[in-house]
């Protein structure tokens, strides 16, 4: 796969045909997407896996990484590699809610997306707050608001890293050829804090962006346009798969998929499997 630059997005790029955009999130890569980089390029798909910004080491900060405004950057991107051809959109993670957030300000260049491992909606925000089973398992995103993770995230060779793959993913045995991947990115230079950001724009107000906000208080209660797929696996250790009961409120066309035997970073624990259900979807019409 050829790596290159468009909008001061660095991507990963392979095969010709209908433009499909695959979107990482934490702690992850875009080289992780090797799979399916491979698989959707040998099936009639231009295939695009983006950084998301703060991922490269010489990106500029922005100006909030509220995951709308990072759909809106995604936006342009897209605009400038693809020009105004339709597109295929996948999310995983931190993906997830950018894509969703591409599909509500421009349903008009997706013809179908997929996202998983997050669910959309109120239900999902609200257990942050109130479900003692979810604060559990995020733990980590309330320890990220403080200055001490940049200290304790890269000590014992980012083995903080290694451990949210083992308990996200506890049927992945060999993790670790991933999460050496993202630690190869996380100890570049000015990317650990930015990647970081994402968690302290979700909670602390002052990060936040009022036009951002108020947009988003908007779309909420607007559903979803373009088709999409939604993929958790049941063993997820990040969060709980039934907190997608409920998502079909908010999309105007919905199908979930949960996988067994899988968990948060389900396309790598069973890529074939997932590829082919992403590509029958895709190709359905």
């Amino acid at each position: 796969m050829d790596k290159s630059t468009s909008n001061d997005i660095n991507y990963f790029t392979k095969g010709s045909g209908k433009p499909l955009y695959l979107i990482h999130g934490f702690p992850d890569c875009a080289e992780n997407f090797e799979a399916q980089i491979n698989f959707f390029s040998e099936n009639g798909y231009k295939v695009i896996a983006p950084f998301l910004p703060g991922y490269s080491e010489n990106d500029n900060e922005l100006d909030t990484y509220q995951t709308l405004r990072v759909s809106e950057i995604f936006i342009s991107f897209i605009e400038s590699v693809s020009g105004d051809e339709k597109i295929y959109l996948y999310g995983h993670d931190w993906g997830a809610p950018i894509v969703n957030g591409i599909a509500q300000l421009r349903p008009d260049i997706i013809h179908k997306f997929s996202t998983a491992s997050v669910p959309h909606g109120v239900g999902v925000q609200t257990a942050f707050l109130t479900d003692g089973d979810q604060q559990r398992k995020s733990w980590y995103m309330f320890f990220f608001q403080l200055p001490l993770a940049e200290i304790s995230v890269p000590m014992n060779e980012y083995e903080f890293i290694h451990r949210l793959w083992r308990e996200w993913s506890p049927d992945l045995k060999d993790y670790k050829k991933y999460s050496n991947n993202v630690v190869t990115v996380l100890s570049k230079a000015n990317v650990l804090s930015k990647a970081l950001a994402y968690y302290r724009c979700s909670f602390q107000e002052s990060l936040q962006l009022d036009r951002i906000n108020a947009m988003s208080s908007e779309l909420l209660g607007i559903k979803i346009k373009p088709p999409c797929l939604y993929f958790h696996g049941k063993n997820d250790g990040c969060i709980d798969y039934k907190l997608a009961d409920g998502m079909q409120d908010f999309f105007e066309n919905l199908k979930v998929e949960i996988l067994d035997g899988c968990g948060h970073f389900l396309h790598l624990e069973k890529a074939d499997e997932f590829n082919i259900k992403l590509l029958n979807f895709f190709a359905d019409s």
